[in-house]
């Protein structure tokens, strides 16, 4: 297991890839599983083709299913964890680094506790929701994306922001609590 997770160059993207392409429930041509990525609940994730999972990414599907579409890019460090209602994210899609993506997290509610996994779910508070990046849209590096939320197809989330609510397409947000700063252009060339 440490030999596939830590083997560093095209030796180590080529192990990976023929482990993953067995446990996830698809995995497409030509992508690159990077060193030190963490995959749990295998079975509930597919992968598009030509995607990068850059290093030391961790994804947990424990809960619901993950999909991750064509030509996505994630970034190093970033955590993403699926919710019973899962989580989708689309084609050409970008995750800067350190980013948290989250389909489930414990809220402030009913008295109940908030401490963490080792809680049985009917004593504990939480909010789960589906999670979806539209195609084309872009995370900025350190933001969160908490349960729930639908990022539009080009949106770009700017670094360092915290997205508690839908962000439409073609806009540019910021900051906590979020905000519209801008718009992007459309994306205008051919898919691959």
């Amino acid at each position: 297991r440490l030999l596939n997770m830590f083997m560093p160059g095209p030796s180590g993207y080529a192990l990976r890839r023929f482990v993953y392409k067995k446990r996830l429930k698809s995995l497409g041509k030509n992508c690159i599983l990077d060193i030190g990525v963490q995959i749990v609940g295998t079975g509930n994730i597919s992968v598009g083709e030509y995607t990068w999972i850059d290093s030391y990414t961790s994804i947990s599907a424990l809960f619901g299913s993950i999909t991750i579409g064509k030509r996505v890019h994630i970034a190093p460090f970033t955590i993403i964890g699926a919710g019973k209602e899962g989580l989708e994210i689309k084609d050409y899609v970008a995750i800067g680094a350190g980013c948290r993506i989250y389909g489930h997290s414990e809220i402030q509610k009913d008295g109940k506790r908030m401490s963490g996994p080792m809680i049985p779910w009917r004593y504990k508070a939480y909010h789960s929701g589906p999670v979806i990046l539209e195609k084309d849209s872009v995370l900025g590096t350190n933001s969160v994306v908490l349960p729930g939320v639908t990022i539009g197809e080009g949106a770009v989330v700017c670094p360092g922001s915290v997205i508690t609510k839908d962000i439409p397409p073609w806009v540019i947000a910021a900051g906590i609590p979020t905000r519209f700063i801008g718009k992007r252009d459309k994306v205008s060339v051919p898919d691959l």
